[in-house]
């Protein structure tokens, strides 16, 4: 006999609602499930898995809170190993919000995460021993919590996806320097990072503090393009860098700069001697992991330059009767450079107050002290009144200047010439000839009037 209408819909209508309390009951369940995993040691483990084998480090991950799909934590700490690029790196004050939309292609996608600090030292890490702790990456998983055992194995999301990222304050530190203050946003980009930066501070040491305006990177597995980065010393000017960092491998960055203020940059011995703005170029290289200062490269030139107080030019004014020596306002200045840890060479040097003197040579410094060679160029104006200068120490012409070598050696702070000594050796040497044609001058007048004498009393006979 065939089942009416009306039975057949009630049967329709009961198994409808059937299957949507089964349909609820497995959201219920399965969100119960996924909120007890995410929640549990075992997915912790799991980030510190992906996190450590992306970094080739061991790391540790902090206890996480959840208020729905939301969750905090005190961060995370990440140790390099070998073939890492750093020593040491700190997430802390950590805040996502996770997105479930995309867990059927087992992926955990996180919307935006936010960090309150991140510190890395790009320092090289330890040697690797055999006793040293396995990493994160290789470390066993935490056993499953009940709940979480009820979610297919094959079903978890295998990878972690960041949609934004963003950190207030970015701490980097490498040997004798460091960066700190920089807030940060992170957005990926062609299978890497776009990284845009404002504000912090660059410390060097020997060096004045830079202040970051601006910062624009792209990182791609195993390298960081510097696309640009604006920076201001502490005593004007600025600073435009670009380049690119392998890392575990080398930095490479092109800097160049104008309108530096000079005075912090020097020594305090040189403040009162050296005055001007500095603009030119520098290239930045150095391994990585770094194990020491980069190695600089450069060409510099200035402008309002003026240069005092040096002995060897107190001396020039003293000897040429001309003090215009005494304070140069210098019309070119110009040296290449190249610098590695303490030891600077210094190349091509050009240094002139036209029309009065001009300085072209090379030298190091090194713990504190200076080696150099230079060509003076004195004009023959100057040097009319130092005896014996032009015959004896300024002999050779060139470029409307009479030249003379020097050599500049000691302490930085009070380097000795050997101009000066030579100077003086002339000027006296110069004046006893003198004198001594004076006398033989005399001699020989002496002699004609007393020849004349006798010519008068003996007159010649006939």
């Amino acid at each position: 006999m065939a089942k009416s209408p009306s039975r057949l819909l009630r049967w329709l209508g009961w198994g409808a609602l059937a299957g949507l309390l089964a349909l609820v009951l497995a959201i219920v369940v399965g969100r119960a499930a996924l909120t007890s995993y995410l929640q549990s040691e075992r997915f912790r483990s799991f980030l510190a898995q992906r996190i450590g084998a992306t970094l080739r480090a061991e790391v540790q991950v902090a206890p996480l809170s959840f208020t729905g799909l939301d969750f905090y934590g005190e961060g995370c700490t990440a140790q390099g190993g070998p073939g890492a690029a750093f020593r040491e790196l700190r997430v802390e004050g950590v805040r996502a919000e996770l997105s479930l939309r995309r867990i059927l292609e087992r992926v955990w996608q996180v919307d935006a995460l936010h960090a309150e600090r991140v510190q890395l030292s790009l320092e090289a890490p330890p040697a690797a021993t055999a006793s040293s702790a396995p990493s994160a990456s290789s470390a066993p998983s935490a056993p499953a919590t009940p709940a979480a055992a009820a979610l297919p194995a094959g079903w978890l999301p295998n990878r972690v996806e960041i949609a934004r990222a963003e950190v207030r304050d970015v701490q980097l530190r490498w040997p004798g320097g460091g960066l700190s203050g920089l807030a940060a946003e992170c957005r990926p980009e062609e299978g890497g990072w776009k990284i845009a930066g404002t504000g912090g501070r660059v410390e060097q040491r020997g060096q004045p503090p830079l202040e970051v305006q601006t910062v624009r990177l792209l990182y791609r597995p195993g390298t960081l393009f510097v696309q640009s980065a604006e920076l201001r010393p502490a005593g004007g000017g600025t600073i435009q860098l670009s380049g690119e960092v392998q890392t575990a491998r080398a930095l490479q960055l092109h800097a160049t700069f104008a309108g530096l203020g000079l005075t912090p940059l020097l020594g305090e011995d040189w403040r009162v001697r050296l005055r001007g703005r500095a603009a030119g170029e520098l290239d930045i290289r150095s391994p990585l992991p770094s194990r020491g200062a980069p190695e600089l490269r450069g060409r510099v030139h200035l402008t309002e330059g003026e240069l005092e107080a040096l002995p060897v030019l107190d001396q020039i004014a003293l000897f040429t009767r001309t003090q215009q020596f005494r304070r140069l306002k210098l019309t070119r200045a110009e040296a290449e450079f190249t610098q590695q840890g303490e030891r600077l060479e210094v190349r091509d040097l050009v240094v002139e107050s036209a029309q009065l003197i001009r300085v072209e040579g090379r030298f190091t410094t090194e713990r504190g002290t200076i080696d150099g060679t230079f060509q003076v160029g004195v004009t023959a104006t100057s040097l009319q009144w130092l005896p014996g200068s032009q015959e004896r120490v300024f002999t050779t012409a060139r470029d409307g200047y009479l030249w003379a070598p020097m050599r500049l050696t000691g302490p930085l702070g009070s380097p000795q010439d050997d101009l000066t000594a030579r100077l003086a050796t002339a000027a006296g040497q110069a004046v006893l000839d003198a004198a001594q044609g004076t006398a033989q001058d005399a001699l020989k007048t002496g002699r004609d009037v007393l020849k004349g004498a006798l010519d008068l009393l003996l007159p010649a006979p006939k």
